[in-house]
């Protein structure tokens, strides 16, 4: 959960809301460099409660950075119910407090994601500050294996695989002649034979070497 990779400028943390700052950090950096690009933090619903999340909207609308937020919205913080958690149904209205666009995106529409990011990263290349984007979405697991989800009601789960924009998408890329269904067949295959070549990789190489466990861990 703690990974960072500086080629392609990713980092992660399983802190809540830890990774919100970084992106304020990077967007300055890049601002007071005078240098093109734009951090974008990712959360989930139950990091919107945290005070990481109010501090770096502020400073980031308060500088203009080039940084969007976007927070995934499932209802669920682990086993807690967004509704007895926070405030506000929609954490998208909280936007408006910090002076930026709030825009709330409902059921995993791709097109509806791709259009309001794309106005996000427009409005950071033009210097004109931060977005806060929030996807509705679907927890269609548990939060960790073995989750036998007993908090959730009866029924909940089944209803919410309605919205599951993968087979929803496929079907509407069918139905609009975008793919074909040989094409789309071929994407599954493809992607298939990466699965379970990697899962072969993984059997059939041999267990790593004791010394190697510190490597990786320690920049030098």
């Amino acid at each position: 959960m703690h990974l960072f990779d500086k080629d392609v400028n990713f980092a992660c943390s399983g802190i809540i809301a830890q990774g919100m700052g970084p992106a304020v950090g990077a967007a300055l950096s890049r601002k007071l460099q005078r240098k093109s690009g734009i951090a974008i933090a990712y959360i989930g619903e139950g990091a919107a409660n945290q005070g990481a999340f109010h501090e770096t909207l502020n400073l980031a609308s308060v500088w203009k950075l080039p940084v969007i937020f976007i927070i995934e919205d499932n209802d669920w913080g682990i086993s807690v119910a967004k509704s007895t958690s926070t405030s506000v149904s929609k954490n998208s209205d909280r936007a408006a407090a910090y002076g930026m666009p709030g825009i709330f995106i409902e059921d995993n529409c791709p097109d509806q994601i791709f259009s309001a990011t794309a106005a996000a990263v427009e409005q950071a290349r033009c210097g004109d500050g931060p977005t806060l984007i929030e996807i509705k979405t679907s927890r269609l697991a548990g939060h960790f294996m073995g989750d036998a989800e007993d908090y959730r009601p009866k029924g909940e789960k089944e209803n919410l695989l309605k919205n599951d924009p993968i087979p929803t998408y496929r079907q509407a890329l069918l139905d609009e002649n975008v793919i074909t269904i040989e094409e789309d067949s071929a994407l599954v295959q493809e992607t298939q034979q990466l699965i379970e070549d990697a899962i072969t990789f993984a059997r059939e190489s041999d267990e790593p070497a004791p010394e190697e466990a510190l490597e990786h861990v320690f920049a030098h």
